[in-house]
C-alpha cells in the first residue's frame, strides 16, 4: 500500500507500508485492552505524515491512499481505506488533513478524517494483536 501526501496541489511526501513493526500507538476510547499498543507494521498514512516532523508549519493536506492488487497479468487498484489506527491518530495528531482519498468497492471516495473514522476498522495485522 502506498499513500501520497498533497499539500496544495503537490505531492510533497509519499509513503509506503512495510512488514517492520511501527511506532506506538496511544489509545484514546478506541482501545479497549490497552492504553497503549504497537501497530504490528508500518503503515503508509504513518509513513507518509512523517513529512510534517520537518514541516509542521504546513496548514492543509490531504491524503491519497492505494493499494494495488494483481488481477490476471495486470494490476487493479484494491481497497484502501485506512484502518482505525491510522484514522484515529490522524485525528488526533494532524488537524492539518483535510481530505482522505482512497479506493473502495470499485470507486474512489473522498472523506473528511471524522468520516472515514467511522466504518474504519483495525488492520488485520492489529486485529492479530488484540
Amino acid at each position: 500500500m502506498y499513500c501520497g501526501l498533497i499539500v496544495g496541489n503537490n505531492i510533497v511526501n509519499i509513503g509506503g507500508s512495510s512488514p517492520s513493526p511501527g511506532g506506538r500507538l496511544k489509545g484514546r476510547g478506541w482501545s479497549r485492552n490497552s492504553s497503549r499498543m504497537q501497530s504490528s507494521s508500518r503503515h503508509a498514512e504513518m509513513d507518509a505524515l512523517r513529512y510534517f516532523r520537518t514541516h509542521p508549519q504546513v496548514r492543509k493536506a490531504q491524503l491519497v491512499v492505494v493499494r494495488y492488487k494483481n488481477e490476471g497479468d495486470a494490476l487493479a487498484f484494491g481497497d484502501s481505506r485506512p484502518c482505525a489506527c491510522c484514522i484515529h491518530r490522524i485525528l488526533r495528531y494532524h488537524p492539518n488533513v483535510t481530505r482522505v482519498t482512497f479506493f473502495e468497492d470499485g470507486i474512489w471516495i473522498t472523506e473528511t478524517p471524522s468520516q472515514c473514522a467511522i466504518r474504519s476498522e483495525y488492520s488485520s495485522g492489529d486485529r492479530r494483536l488484540k
